[in-house]
């Protein structure tokens, strides 16, 4: 005999009838009683049907009525109408959730996530698929984000790819102290809105866009961000991707970036003057910015910037890349521009 159903249970039910009538059928679904056991459930039915994301909400929605649900999102390819990483809104599926499961369900959700785990993001966790994987098939990255009717979670899944495409500066080949201050630095963001721009130069295949996107990998969960890369390598919630190209100039995204106003600006690659100076421009009202520059010393990536604007004395971080010849290794450095001259870069120490 079948233990009775609980009203979690029911609601794991529907959500797989649901799936079901979309084609998107979960082979072996999981048994649930428990608040607990639906959390789980959650990330495997997200694993089994290949989403992209899925979120568990409550809010108030137009019609003045208080709800709440679970929604897994699935990307969409791309087709001739459709540009970019994102091209357009992803396909939802919906199902309600009663209002007053929730909040244990949210609870449970951030037990089985190991919230607050990162004392530096409290709110963020992260769930493995298969669960507590050594080498993992997905690794779900985790947002509580505070809601007037409750916590919203946002869970997105990362396979193996998208993890490798953004690594921790600390697997780059800088030294641990330069790793630790550009960590920091992105990660408590104030020093980026100081209007000094980071650029990360060298020359072609050295690794300036995997360190570009280590930067993103470094920010916070709550920033808001818009992002020009030419090749992205995967989605980040955290940040709007766009994908230069055709009439969509950099220059023209840039300028669009900048009438949005976000907290941060990215952009890879600045070719020319023209992109240049709004980049720099956006560093000088107040956003956060960063860059990708080819440049073959630091020296010249810095004479770039002073050419692209000779009145305005621009101090910019620079993280320049460099690959040996002979062995093909690679390495990076940090320079700054040194206080008693506009013109002449010194490595960066630590303070």
């Amino acid at each position: 005999m079948s233990p009775p159903s609980s009203p979690i249970a029911d609601v794991i039910a529907g959500l797989l009838d649901t799936l079901n009538r979309e084609a998107l059928p979960v082979a072996a679904p999981p048994a649930v009683q428990t608040f607990d056991e639906a959390a789980r459930a959650l990330y495997v039915i997200a694993a089994r049907t290949r989403a992209a994301r899925f979120s568990v909400w409550a809010d108030t929605l137009d019609d003045g009525q208080d709800a709440a649900g679970i929604t897994l999102f699935y990307d969409v390819p791309d087709a001739p109408d459709r540009t970019g990483l994102l091209g357009g809104a992803p396909r939802a599926v919906r199902h309600p959730l009663d209002l007053s499961l929730h909040g244990p369900l949210t609870e449970a959700m951030a037990t089985v996530a190991k919230r607050g785990a990162d004392d530096r993001r409290p709110h963020r966790g992260s769930v493995t698929f298969p669960f507590e994987a050594a080498s993992p098939e997905l690794e779900f990255r985790v947002v509580f984000k505070p809601g007037a009717l409750g916590p919203w979670v946002i869970s997105v899944a990362r396979d193996s790819r998208v993890r490798d495409a953004f690594p921790a500066f600390s697997a780059l080949p800088l030294s641990a102290e330069e790793a630790t201050f550009l960590s920091e630095r992105f990660l408590r963001l104030d020093p980026l809105f100081g209007g000094q721009p980071v650029l990360f130069t060298g020359a072609r295949g050295s690794g300036r866009t995997t360190s570009l996107h280590a930067a993103i990998e470094a920010l916070p969960d709550d920033v808001r961000g818009l992002a020009a890369l030419e090749e992205p390598r995967g989605p980040d919630l955290r940040i709007g991707i766009s994908r230069p190209g055709g009439e969509a100039t950099m220059a023209r995204t840039l300028r669009a970036f900048l009438r949005q106003d976000p907290d941060l600006v990215l952009a890879d690659e600045v070719r020319t003057d023209d992109e240049l100076q709004l980049l720099i421009h956006s560093a000088l009202t107040g956003h956060g910015t960063v860059g990708v520059l080819e440049a073959a010393t630091p020296e010249a990536a810095l004479q770039r910037v002073r050419a692209a604007l000779p009145d305005i004395p621009v101090t910019p971080l620079l993280v320049h890349h460099t690959v040996d010849a002979a062995s093909g290794a690679r390495s990076m450095a940090l320079y700054r521009v040194a206080q008693d001259t506009g013109d002449r870069l010194e490595r960066w120490k630590p303070d």
